[in-house]
C-alpha cells in the first residue's frame, strides 16, 4: 500500500509539472490558460510576418493572440490566420483584422471594431487588410518627399561646391580679415581715446564749465541798472554836443556853419600858399644875406 501511494505521488508529481509547464508556456506566449477565449479566422494573401503567437490588440489594448498561421497548399494565394481573442470581447460585424508592422520589426494583429449592433460568431472569418502602421507612414508619406527632396540637396551640394571653388570667395574672405583688421584697430582707436584723450578732454570741459561758471557769476553781480543810466547819460550829452554843433546859436555851431568864416579861412589859405611859392622862387625879395659888411 505504502509502494502504491508513493507512485501515486510521483505521477501526480508529474502531472502537475506538466500543467505547469503548459500555462508557463502559455503565459510566455501572452496567453492565459485560465481565460475563455473564442476563435476567429482571416484570410491573407501576404502574412506580412505575422506568426503564432503575435498579440492582438484593439485601440492599443491586448485581447488575444494568434494561434496558428497555416499555408492553404490548395489555394496558394491564401493564408489562414486562427486568432483566440478574449471571449469577453464581442466583435461587431464589419470589423477588419489588420496586420500592423512596427518600428522594431514586430508584426501584429489590430482590430478595427465598427458600430455595428451584430456581432461575430465563435468560428467566423474576419475580414483581413494591411494597416499603414509607422512603417507605412514612413514608406508612403516620408519616402515620396525625401525623393522629391534628394535633387534639391544635389542641386544645393553643387552649388556649394561651386561656390567654395569660385576665387572670388577666397578674396571675399580676404576683404572680410581685412575689415575685421581694421575694426580691430578701430576699437583699439576708440578704446584708446576713451581711456586717455576723453579724459583729459572731459577735464577741459569741466574747466570750461568752471570759467563760464564764473563769467556767470561776475554778470549776475553787476549792477546792470546803474549801467544802463550811466550809459542813458552818455548818450544824452552826446546827443547835446550833436545839438550843439548843429545850432548856430553857439560858438562851435557858429564856427561850423559860417559860410564867410569858411571862404575867408579858405582864402587865407591860398594867399598862404601863394605867399610861400613867391618866397621859394624870389627869396632876395625878402631875405638880404650881409656879406662883409654889405646889404
Amino acid at each position: 500500500m505504502k509502494r502504491f501511494s508513493k507512485e501515486i505521488k510521483i505521477g501526480a508529481t508529474f502531472i502537475v509539472s506538466i500543467a505547469l509547464l503548459y500555462v508557463g508556456i502559455n503565459f510566455m506566449k501572452g496567453s492565459n490558460v485560465f481565460s475563455r477565449y473564442n476563435t476567429y479566422y482571416t484570410v491573407l494573401e501576404n502574412s506580412g510576418g505575422v506568426a503564432a503567437s503575435s498579440i492582438i490588440t484593439t485601440n492599443g489594448y491586448q485581447v488575444g493572440t494568434v494561434n496558428r498561421v497555416e499555408y492553404d497548399y490548395n489555394a496558394p494565394s491564401r493564408i489562414v490566420v486562427t486568432l483566440r481573442v478574449k471571449e469577453s470581447l464581442r466583435i461587431p460585424k464589419g470589423s477588419r483584422a489588420l496586420i500592423v508592422n512596427s518600428l522594431l520589426g514586430g508584426v501584429s494583429v489590430d482590430l478595427k471594431l465598427t458600430n455595428h449592433t451584430e456581432y461575430y460568431a465563435d468560428g467566423d472569418t474576419l475580414t483581413s487588410g494591411m494597416a499603414n502602421g509607422l512603417m507605412g507612414e514612413v514608406e508612403n508619406v516620408m519616402l515620396p518627399q525625401v525623393n522629391a527632396l534628394v535633387p534639391k540637396i544635389d542641386s544645393l551640394i553643387t552649388a556649394l561646391t561651386t561656390l567654395v571653388s569660385n576665387p572670388a570667395l577666397a578674396n571675399s574672405l580676404s576683404n572680410v580679415e581685412s575689415i575685421s583688421q581694421k575694426l580691430d584697430h578701430t576699437a583699439d582707436e576708440l578704446d584708446r581715446l576713451f581711456h586717455n584723450e576723453l579724459p583729459q578732454l572731459m577735464t577741459g570741459l569741466q574747466g570750461s564749465a568752471n570759467n563760464i561758471h564764473k563769467i556767470t557769476t561776475d554778470l549776475s553781480g553787476i549792477d546792470y541798472a546803474q549801467t544802463v543810466a550811466r550809459v542813458d547819460s552818455t548818450i544824452t550829452n552826446l546827443q547835446t554836443l550833436s545839438a550843439a554843433l548843429t545850432s548856430n546859436e553857439s560858438s562851435i555851431g557858429r564856427l561850423l556853419n559860417d559860410t564867410a568864416f569858411y571862404n575867408n579861412l579858405n582864402g587865407i589859405c591860398t594867399n598862404a600858399n601863394a605867399l610861400i611859392e613867391d618866397v621859394k622862387a624870389n627869396p632876395s625879395r625878402y631875405i638880404n644875406i650881409s656879406v662883409f659888411g654889405k646889404k
